[in-house]
């Protein structure tokens, strides 16, 4: 063998290994290249997946912790905030958080447990009015469904006209529906393992609460201050039980089975 024989058979070694290599790429980009074409995958693992339109604009982000997005933007301003937690969250047409899912739980050395889980759906714009929550820590847990009202103007146009209110005006533009999230109806567990409904007025004070328990079941209906003016329910002993109470909460009137 001479020594250009040698040199040509070398130069179809090498092109025949970089198309080993080659094709086999190429196979792939062009399987992925082609969105119309569905592709099957018996199992995938990813660190983060992003659903997108077929302009690039992203729809729903599924993360884990390490790349999970930090902060929100709204109205082209982002406020910068950790996340700890993997999930998931919605985008709207505009490009804005408005929705998510988040979990999460663990136990120290102790074995306290620290968990909860946060599903929500928030006003255009705005935060969470919709929120399914589970909360654990230290031996107690409350899970419940709860209902918000939020403001017409976006975050960041709330925060820029109430920057520099007084306390006692953004307390007053809170009950006004103005700043931040006013809560309408909860519906779940409380912290001592009753189940309660509770609702409340356009100014955020509770004027209905529903709660039950192994000693009783009662219904309070509450005034524009949020003090219980008439309570309907059972007693621990199973007795039927109708209070009327005056504005400094002491009973006026008691009607019961005995």
């Amino acid at each position: 063998m001479n020594t250009d024989q040698l040199i040509r058979d070398v130069k179809i070694l090498k092109a025949y290994a970089v198309g080993l290599t080659v094709l086999p790429v190429l196979g792939v980009l062009f399987a992925f290249g082609k969105p119309d074409k569905p592709v099957h995958f018996g199992e995938v693992s990813v660190e983060r997946l992003n659903l997108v339109e077929r302009d690039g604009s992203v729809k729903m982000v599924m993360s884990n912790k390490d790349r999970f997005p930090q902060g929100v933007t709204i109205d082209g301003k982002h406020t910068d905030y950790p996340r700890t937690n993997p999930g998931m969250l919605f985008y709207n047409d505009k490009g804005e958080e408005c929705g998510g899912l988040i979990f999460g739980g663990q136990k120290d050395k102790n074995g306290q447990v620290s968990a909860g889980g946060h599903f929500s759906l928030d006003r255009f714009g705005q935060d969470q009015v919709i929120a399914l929550n589970y909360q654990e820590h230290g031996g107690n847990y409350r899970a419940g469904l709860t209902f918000n009202d939020a403001p017409d103007a976006s975050m960041t146009a709330v925060d820029e006209q109430y920057k520099n209110a007084t306390p006692d005006e953004r307390q007053q533009a809170r009950r006004a529906g103005k700043i931040g999230l006013l809560p309408r109806m909860y519906l779940g567990t409380t912290l001592g393992r009753s189940s309660a409904m509770i609702m409340a007025d356009q100014h955020g004070e509770n004027r209905v609460m529903l709660l039950a328990n192994n000693e009783q079941s009662t219904l309070d209906f509450k005034d524009s201050q949020g003090r219980t003016r008439l309570s309907l329910g059972v007693d621990k002993n199973n007795q039927p039980v109708l209070r009327f109470l005056d504005e400094a909460g002491k009973e006026v009137k008691t009607v019961s089975a005995q």
